[in-house]
């Protein structure tokens, strides 16, 4: 009579070495994890792209949560099951890291962001003339107190001597992807956006650009950091490694931003 308890302990015991073979040939790890990611709106898109190489290279499966940073960082303060940390700024991973919530080991700039005004009107001469132009009914921006690219339109326009003339036209995003949205949608006709963001503009016939002069807002250092909860998991120091790689400076470097 055939056992077919013994043989199916067999057939597992076949099936766990051929997948440590596998593994081992590969170079993935025999256990893969999922990884819980919250990133900054601005760069999400960028994120996609990096994860997907991650997954291919290591076997991690990410999952990626998308909101401004002050709304990341509350989430994070109330128990939200996040592993890393991408910010578009420094303030938000430093006060973690003084809230012994991250790695102290784990902070790290990946990348410098920059500011663009986006119009879907054709102004007279450069695209900045649009703020100043009669046809700008609406300006939309990030939130100025949760995302770090709201905040640095807000110092643009003062450093202009603009802010108390626009402040009545403001819309105001929840995040800078929600800005986006407002100017790709025509419910403003100009919008503070990061210039990695372009790309997502495709829809907007006649529109014009301007890359705000560094000069005029403080410099969005972008940080990242891997939270306390993820101390044992792997996938979550190996994702750090991961973006401190040559190949991920590259594609981050191509979607607009500067790499320190």
């Amino acid at each position: 009579m055939i056992d077919v308890d013994m043989v199916h302990r067999r057939n597992l015991s076949r099936g766990a070495l051929l997948l440590t073979i596998s593994c081992f040939v590969t170079g993935m790890p025999v256990f893969a994890d999922t990884l819980n990611i919250a990133v900054a709106s601005n760069f999400s898109h960028t994120l996609k792209v990096l994860s997907a190489e991650f997954e291919k290279q290591s076997g991690h499966l990410p999952r990626i949560s998308s909101a401004s940073t002050g709304q990341l960082y509350n989430q994070i303060q109330h128990g939200a099951p996040f592993d890393v940390f991408l910010a578009a700024d420094e303030k938000r991973p430093d006060l973690l890291l003084a809230e012994d919530r991250a790695l102290k080991s784990s902070g790290y700039v990946y990348a410098s962001g920059r500011l663009v005004l986006l119009s879907n009107i054709s102004p007279a001469g450069s695209c900045d003339k649009v703020l100043t132009s009669p046809a700008l009914q609406r300006l939309a921006l990030a939130n100025t107190k949760t995302a770090p690219y709201g905040e640095a339109a807000m110092q643009a326009l003062k450093n202009m001597g603009l802010w108390q003339t626009l402040k009545p036209r403001l819309v105001t995003g929840e995040n800078v992807a929600q800005t986006l949205q407002f100017v790709t949608t025509e419910n403003a006709q100009a919008g503070f956006v990061a210039k990695s963001m372009l790309s997502m503009a495709k829809n907007i016939d006649a529109a014009c650009t301007w890359d705000v002069p560094a000069n005029l807002y403080s410099p969005i250092r972008q940080k990242m950091v891997v939270l306390k909860r993820a101390v044992d998991k792997a996938a979550a120091l190996e994702f750090l490694k991961y973006i401190q790689s040559v190949q991920a400076r590259e594609i981050i470097r191509a979607a607009g931003y500067d790499v320190l």
